[in-house]
């Protein structure tokens, strides 16, 4: 008799068990380890290798709490890994003759200050108009940009004539927006 009472008591111990620990708070789960924590992938970072020293009578004497000479600050590291000084790497002075023929056909090289124009550009395009400026047409005139199919026909007519593709002037579109005022009346 007592092992047909003993099972559902069992099973309704496990049920009553299960359910409170469905309602854990998130850090009775974690003290408990039913939640999965990985590690921070910033915090991750490696160790430096063992190395011995050729006699070990050599070794210096730890101190204890002070960080090994050897160990690298991962916080240290990451910044140096993005700063701009190690991001920008200067191009290889020795090229091969097939990697000078690709960068002879891939045009001239860029202006120095291409990045701070295209981010000038970008920051002209993105600034909304005032209500006035919108009224009369007026504000930072944005940049033109590239009529593509006329662009594609000049290409396309150089090729045929045998001439380097950049010569002629790129069409360009004008992208000033006339106000209000200047569709109206047409004056301004």
């Amino acid at each position: 008799m007592k092992s047909v009472l003993a099972r559902p008591v069992a099973a309704a111990a496990t049920i009553a068990l299960a359910l409170a620990l469905a309602g854990c708070t998130e850090g009775t789960r974690k003290t408990l380890g039913l939640t999965n924590t990985p590690p921070d992938a910033f915090q991750v970072g490696t160790e430096a290798p063992l190395s011995l020293p050729p006699e070990l009578g050599q070794l210096q004497q730890p101190n204890p709490g002070e960080p090994r000479p050897q160990q690298v600050d991962a916080a240290q590291e990451g910044a140096n890994i993005v700063s701009p000084q190690n991001a920008i790497t200067a191009p290889p002075s020795n090229t091969t003759p097939g990697e000078q023929a690709l960068l002879e056909q891939a045009g001239p090289a860029p202006q120095g200050d291409i990045r701070a124009q295209v981010n000038q550009n970008a920051m002209i395009a993105s600034k909304p108009q005032g209500f006035v400026s919108g009224l009369m047409g007026s504000g930072p005139a944005p940049q033109p940009t590239v009529n593509a199919p006329a662009e594609q026909k000049r290409l396309q007519e150089n090729q045929a004539l045998g001439q380097p593709v950049t010569t002629g002037a790129t069409p360009q579109n004008s992208n000033q927006s006339q106000g209000v005022f200047q569709r109206l009346f047409g004056w301004f």
